[in-house]
């Protein structure tokens, strides 16, 4: 993690943590996806929250895929700090890559 005036600030595996706050089920496919996460990263905690739940991606015909992705905000402390953007997979099925 890089502050804001450029420190580079490194993090263990325990300083880091992911926690699913709330779920959304496609009406197309029936999978239920984890789409708002609270993320805690050393002594900060950020809640990341989709820009439109509806962002499932049916790539069965072709990689064989059925997974989640798009736009995401980031929020500490009930205020706006970033965007970014996330991507889930495996959980219409585990993917193979054979």
């Amino acid at each position: 993690m890089c502050g804001a005036h450029g420190q580079v600030q490194r993090f263990g595996p325990d300083d880091v943590a992911f926690t699913a706050l709330r779920r959304w089920r496609s009406e197309r496919s029936g999978v239920n996806y984890p789409v708002s996460w609270r993320l805690r990263v050393g002594a900060r905690e950020l809640q990341i929250e989709p820009l439109l739940d509806d962002q499932e991606n049916d790539a069965r015909l072709s990689s064989g895929a059925l997974y989640w992705e798009g736009a995401v905000g980031v929020r500490e402390n009930s205020r706006s700090v970033g965007s970014g953007y996330l991507e889930l997979t495996g959980y219409d099925h585990p993917l193979s890559l054979r």
